[in-house]
């Protein structure tokens, strides 16, 4: 198992977050969202030059920037 970033991983791949940097109105925001640590992610596309990420979350999708998508870490097989 490996450790990377949402905005790292592939599309189509799945895996664990293990742990979200940033502040308490970010860590809220996305726990509404049903993303926190724990909860299997997967990545469904990314878009050309650091443009948004969509991930599929207990089979809702959700589309976050790349910054804050860069800013939770996801423990993935390799």
């Amino acid at each position: 198992m490996k450790t990377v970033s949402l905005a790292e991983m592939k599309t189509g791949q799945s895996g664990r977050v293990k742990k979200i940097y940033g502040g308490r109105g970010m860590v809220a925001r996305l726990q509404a969202l049903g993303l926190y640590p724990g909860k299997e992610v997967t990545k469904l596309s990314a878009f050309f030059q650091k443009g948004p990420v969509v991930v599929e979350i207990d089979r809702s999708r959700v589309a976050m920037g790349y910054g804050r998508a860069s800013r939770i870490f996801v423990e993935v097989g390799e």
